[in-house]
């Protein structure tokens, strides 16, 4: 049986898989993001008001959504422990970006897949905002596909947030399939 637990924040429901948030020339991570929609195709992300990256949001029409490797786990808690108020990220953290194709936003070119969003809606949820973005334009990193266009399991090893600055990634080894009956 589960024992109550006293709640504080969601630091139960981790570990969660981080992106990197790319408005103009500001990046912040973000463990909670998901897929909202297939048709259309929807993405979205929550975002606290109090940061600068939704202060951005308000004055632009777009946003990216950077996947990377867990090997950037120290890259992403630094770009989530600083501000882009005191700092610019990008150039104090050395990071490799190109511009989007569809957006204003940046692509860190350290990513294995990216999503360009176009604002689609913004709503306001207790402390934070669900921005969803329609999703205009993936880039992936072939080097990361196998057949039918799946991600490979053994090649890609994403960074999952477990709370309180703490990174993990998944083992490929406990991939299990189950087919429908």
């Amino acid at each position: 049986m589960l024992a109550a637990a006293v709640f504080e924040k969601f630091y139960y429901l981790f570990p969660q898989a981080v992106a990197v948030i790319g408005v103009g020339k500001n990046l912040m991570p973000a463990a909670w993001h998901t897929p909202v929609s297939a048709e259309p195709p929807l993405y979205g992300v929550l975002i606290s008001p109090k940061r600068y990256t939704f202060e951005l949001l308000n004055g632009e029409q777009g946003f990216t959504v950077n996947f990377l490797m867990h090997d950037q786990a120290r890259l992403i808690a630094k770009l989530g422990s600083t501000s882009g108020r005191d700092i610019e990220k990008l150039t104090h953290f050395k990071i490799a970006t190109e511009p989007a194709n569809k957006v204003d936003g940046v692509i860190m070119s350290a990513s294995y897949g990216v999503y360009e969003c176009k604002k689609y809606a913004l709503h306001e949820y207790g402390d934070h905002f669900l921005l969803v973005g329609q999703v205009l334009c993936i880039h992936i990193d072939e080097e990361f596909l196998r057949e039918k266009g799946f991600v490979d399991e053994r090649k890609v090893k994403p960074v999952m947030y477990f709370g309180k600055d703490r990174y993990l990634t998944i083992d490929p080894d406990t991939l299990s399939i189950h087919k429908k009956d």
